[in-house]
């Protein structure tokens, strides 16, 4: 039987092929057994002694390496005994798809400072939509049965033109409605990923389509990233090894906030191709360019990949505007058009017209309105920061509604239950991580709320959690 020093020497060699000081290449060697199953929860290590014995190392090496370990939540240790693998050694399965889902969701008590959801509050034409729907609508409002099933005939044309606009050739038989972006990227996954193969998604992602995942048998398959987004080489080459059914990718990272520019996605689009990989553009919170600059859909950039755009309402009008499309080919749209009816029979036909108004006559003026809320609301978050003397570490963010804050020396997850504790609830990094504790010094932190909101909300985590 090999021992555990002898299966820690095989994967060493090849971590000894890339970067970094050896002890992070052991620690990482030891990290992807656990991934790997090889190691199990609860398994003994050896000692540090011991292994810097077997595998010709210093000790100062591996005395390092069990220490990155036990920062990232990894290793176990009691004075005296050797150390085990801990809690975070049970892989993704330690934190199940609706663990993830679910810590994002704001619960039936309202807290103190809600932070640990990105959802807006309605913009001010959605309040006149909803205070007078008749008179915004030019018509009656509840008519017929109320369903509309196979998505509105208006709101469908109301997204094809949308996507038009941005460079998408749609047509409305490519189009499929849906309710929520949330609903279009379940129905997308799950139509697509096989059991066979992972799903590649970025390493830091949207906790929602964890759960897509899994219900389509399939797992995740992480594309390098770095504190300025994709790694779009190694993604490429990635892609080009594994050749997965399928690539989820978001416009502005979602909670990074980091961009994914139009000659980067061309190149991993490229690579898509080569491998025969359907890549899905999550452009959810696509147009929210903090920084002026809106990438391009990856379906308007002319490659050979094949790619199924996802969008919605409900990060520029109202969160709880549940209305999201999906763009694909016509036969799969028509396949998932008539799924999606059998699971709800859609999102209420008044939501639907109310939606198809707001989209062709207000969308860009509410556009404007939301960039401009959230930058202030980013301003006092920096303000906020400084102010109460947090050594909290973050890249300004390009686009999207948060900020992918570093607690320096202390753990996210012991964090966010003192932040929850104090009634502020935050979401610890692990919820978003493909990779076991590669989020473990990370929160996310959104700034939809208004700028009192967020001030009060830094105030309480810095007195109560910090």
């Amino acid at each position: 039987m090999r021992t555990t020093a002898d299966q820690l020497s095989g994967v060493l060699d090849h971590w000894k092929s890339g970067t970094g000081p050896l002890y992070q290449q052991l620690a990482d060697a030891i990290v992807s057994l656990a991934e790997a199953g090889s190691l199990e929860h609860g398994a003994r290590l050896p000692s540090e002694r011991a292994l810097a014995v077997q595998l010709h190392l210093s000790r100062n090496t591996v005395t390092a390496a069990y220490q990155r370990l036990r920062d990232q939540g990894w290793l176990e240790a009691s004075p005296g005994s050797a150390p085990r693998l801990g809690m975070r050694s049970r892989g993704v399965s330690a934190l199940t798809a609706q663990d993830r889902f679910s810590r994002i969701l704001v619960g039936q008590q309202e807290p103190l400072v809600a932070l640990n959801t990105a959802s807006p509050p309605p913009a001010p034409a959605v309040s006149e939509a909803l205070s007078r729907p008749e008179e915004f609508l030019g018509a009656i409002a509840a008519v017929g049965n109320g369903y509309a099933a196979l998505g509105d005939r208006d709101l469908t044309l109301a997204v094809t033109d949308h996507l038009r606009a941005l460079g998408i050739a749609a047509r409305p038989d490519e189009v499929v409605i849906t309710s929520g972006a949330q609903q279009a990227l379940w129905l997308a996954v799950t139509a697509l990923a096989s059991a066979s193969t992972p799903v590649a998604l970025e390493a830091i992602t949207y906790p929602g389509v964890f759960d897509a995942i899994q219900a389509a048998g399939s797992r995740p398959l992480a594309l390098p990233m770095s504190d300025t987004g994709l790694d779009v080489e190694g993604a490429a080459k990635l892609l080009r090894a594994a050749q997965p059914d399928l690539a989820y990718v978001t416009t502005f990272n979602n909670p990074t906030g980091t961009a994914l520019r139009d000659g980067d996605a061309v190149r991993l689009l490229e690579a898509a191709a080569a491998a025969e990989t359907t890549v899905i553009d999550d452009r959810i919170i696509g147009d929210l360019a903090l920084d002026g600059s809106r990438p391009r859909p990856f379906a308007a950039l002319g490659t050979r990949a094949s790619v199924v755009t996802i969008g919605g309402l409900s990060k520029v009008f109202w969160g709880g505007l549940r209305i999201g499309w999906l763009h694909t080919n016509a036969t799969l749209a028509a396949q998932l058009r008539h799924r999606r009816a059998a699971m709800d029979l859609g999102s209420p036909a008044l939501f639907q017209r109310l939606g198809a108004r707001l989209l062709r006559e207000h969308f860009e003026e509410t556009l404007a309105w939301r960039i401009e809320t959230l930058r202030e609301s980013l301003g006092v978050a920096r303000e906020a920061i400084t102010e109460a003397g947090l050594d909290w570490e973050y890249v300004e963010p390009a686009g999207g509604p948060s900020l992918w804050v570093r607690l320096p020396g202390m753990s996210a997850e012991r964090f966010a239950e003192r932040a929850e504790r104090a009634g502020v609830p935050v979401v610890a990094g692990s919820a978003f991580s493909v990779v076991p504790g590669s989020g473990s010094d990370r929160f996310r932190l959104p700034i939809y709320l208004p700028p009192e909101q967020i001030r009060l909300g830094i105030k309480v985590l810095a007195e109560r959690a910090a």
